[in-house]
């Protein structure tokens, strides 16, 4: 046991010795082939656009169980708009002093631009007594399959970069046989749109519908970038 364990020291002791190699060196002695390597980033932007708006409603209603004070709320959205799925994203129960319930009510859609003008006044015209409905908030970030179908044409522009050059650097290297070793993508950056002014939008809530029904698609700006490395096998030394 002894002797094994100062074998062991003496062969700690001789590698804690050797002068630091560099890595193609390295990967020589451990017996894999040395690699030489480019590494670059790529970046690509395009526009995500969308023709529709996310608009918010909220509806207060008096009496009632929850499920009548429900299809009350959802008939009143449809009577808004009916160009959109409207889905309750918040239903609160409250009660008043004198213990009659009132019901709260949020609710989203994605409606066509087409939609968005005298929006304010078509919730005022379908609210009545124990009814109310406003318009809580328009807004024109794209949705996520709006972001993804960008994200995708993005990374499709990049490995077209990726293979352009690959074979400028294979040319500007006769012989050397680059490939690609390892791309890396970085979540793709989309600005957050702005939300309007509450007085602009309530501009346009209360705008008369546009006439022959014409939209303004709205855009932002999405960049995608890509860190690639290019791998080739190193020459040999000289002198083997």
């Amino acid at each position: 046991m002894r002797r094994l364990l100062a074998a062991s020291l003496i062969a700690t002791a001789s590698l804690a010795a050797l002068p630091l190699a560099s890595a193609p060196a390295m990967a020589q002695m451990m017996g894999q082939p040395a690699q030489d390597q480019v590494t670059l980033t790529l970046t690509a932007e395009d526009w995500v656009k969308t023709d529709t708006a996310r608009v918010s409603l909220t509806v207060d209603a008096g009496g009632g169980n929850a499920g009548s004070a429900r299809a009350d709320v959802l008939k009143a959205a449809q009577a808004v708009s009916d160009k959109g799925e409207w889905r309750v994203v918040s239903f609160d129960r409250q009660q008043d002093a004198a213990g009659l319930d009132h019901w709260r009510a949020e609710l989203e859609a994605r409606l066509p631009e087409t939609q968005l003008g005298g929006l304010a006044d078509r919730a005022r015209q379908a609210s009545r007594a124990g009814l109310q409905i406003k318009v809580a908030g328009i807004d024109f970030t794209p949705t996520l399959a709006e972001q993804e179908a960008v994200r995708a044409r993005l990374r499709e522009a990049l490995y077209r970069r990726v293979t352009e050059e690959m074979k400028a650097l294979n040319t500007a290297f006769p012989g050397r046989d680059f490939r690609v070793g390892r791309v890396d993508f970085n979540a793709a950056v989309m600005p957050m749109m702005q939300r309007a002014p509450m007085m602009a939008m309530a501009k346009m809530a209360d705008a008369a519908p546009a006439e022959g029904g014409g939209g303004l698609d709205v855009a932002q700006k999405a960049t995608q970038s890509a860190h690639v490395t290019f791998s080739a096998v190193a020459p040999a030394p000289a002198g083997r």
